[in-house]
């Protein structure tokens, strides 16, 4: 793994200017394939790889379950996937799900009775915030957790929704039922990220950061609730309130 954190040297300013170091999340260029076809380019934070090519294949579909995966290798700049002989992919099914949504995209339904507690929403963002190691130090990298039978997985990364890919990652590494889950985390609601939590029947998301039109739209749709403002005691609930116990 490489090193999370670099020390540069700055130019800081306040009454006066002075050089000093200061410390910058690293972040660099990764190349994801299955059976050695290029999937995809991505700018991440370069740990938990192996949890963010599980989460991506499966919050994009490629993947059903981890049971598909034969092997996952981490080269320097490339992560490479080889799925069972059972499980292969036809070439055209490789451009379907791109991180965006599409018209065409079909918009999963999820039905679970699963729901959450006021203050329980509250203490998972103060750990959330807790575990937050490289954000607390550089300020650089969106956080994640996806919590449920008594597990709390974080990850972070550069971009939130790689964020979102490696707890999803985690999760199915450690056979979490994400019908009875939820995830908090930092960023903004929009729809491509809503759609990552309705491929895999997570109902619930909480941010202290705003939804967009869309993102409350597909999270109406697909039944996911969606909650966000989170701050000073209050909340703001989007769609599907039915799951918090106010």
């Amino acid at each position: 793994m490489e090193r999370m954190l670099k020390k540069v040297k700055i130019v800081k300013v306040d009454q006066e200017a002075h050089s000093q170091e200061d410390l910058v999340v690293v972040d660099t260029r990764m190349e994801l394939t299955i059976n050695q076809q290029t999937l995809g380019k991505f700018y991440l934070s370069p740990h938990d790889l192996k949890e963010f090519a599980l989460g991506y294949l499966l919050d994009e579909r490629h993947i059903t379950s981890l049971d598909e995966v034969k092997e996952i290798e981490i080269e320097p700049s490339i992560i490479k996937v080889f799925l069972k002989e059972e499980h292969q992919l036809d070439q055209e099914s490789l451009g379907c799900y791109d991180g965006w949504l599409h018209e065409e995209q079909l918009i999963p339904k999820i039905e679970s009775n699963y729901k959450v507690k006021r203050e329980e929403i509250f203490r998972s963002f103060d750990k959330l915030l807790e575990e937050a190691r490289i954000w607390s130090q550089t300020g650089g990298t969106h956080v994640a957790a996806i919590v449920g039978q008594g597990q709390f997985l974080v990850r972070e990364d550069v971009s939130r929704h790689v964020a979102i890919d490696k707890v999803i990652g985690a999760g199915l590494m450690s056979h979490l039922d994400f019908s009875n889950s939820f995830i908090v985390c930092s960023g903004r609601i929009p729809p491509d990220r809503v759609l990552k939590l309705a491929n895999v029947g997570i109902p619930i998301m909480i941010t202290k950061a705003a939804p967009t039109v869309e993102g409350i739209r597909i999270g109406e749709k697909a039944g996911i609730t969606l909650i966000g403002f989170l701050r000073e005691g209050r909340f703001n609930i989007y769609t599907h309130p039915h799951r918090v116990i106010v």
